[in-house]
């Protein structure tokens, strides 16, 4: 008999484990952009240095760039822009990525989350996949294609 690792290089372990974080990361998103003010989310977003001042990242530049405020410093946002730069609006409803798994469970295919009496009435349906049909599997697959 020959050995068989099911895991083998442990890539399908990672894409799992990837796409589940960011399915994980949408839904936390959500959560606090329905249970917190505009002013708390950009406090989390720019919190104090050691000095007490607030200042944007470079990543948070281009968004601010992107969104057309050209302003440089969090303070000096108006209510309007902060609720602009603060928050992504996501539609629960308009979300397609489902959570991944190794294995074919069709009990799992549909189903609910956010039951928990922490979760504050945050539920929607959604679903499993297995993990080689994940978006992430795709990149992975095709990530030969761009290599110079």
């Amino acid at each position: 008999m020959d050995d068989f690792k099911l895991h083998l290089t442990g890539d399908i372990h990672a894409i799992t484990a990837a796409n589940n974080l960011l399915a994980a990361a949408i839904d936390t998103r959500i959560f606090h952009e329905s249970t917190q003010s505009d002013k708390a989310l950009l406090n989390r977003l720019c919190p104090p240095n050691k000095e007490g001042r607030r200042s944007f990242s470079d990543i948070m530049f281009r968004r601010l760039k992107k969104l057309g405020i050209s302003k440089t410093k969090p303070e000096d946002l108006i209510a309007q822009e902060v609720k602009k730069f603060a928050r992504l609006d996501i539609d629960p409803d308009s979300i397609t990525w489902r959570r991944v798994m190794d294995v074919n469970d069709r009990f799992l295919r549909k189903i609910t989350i956010g039951q928990g009496p922490e979760e504050k009435g945050m539920v929607r349906e959604t679903g499993f996949d297995i993990s080689v049909a994940s978006e992430i599997m795709t990149v992975l697959a095709l990530q030969h294609l761009f290599l110079i």
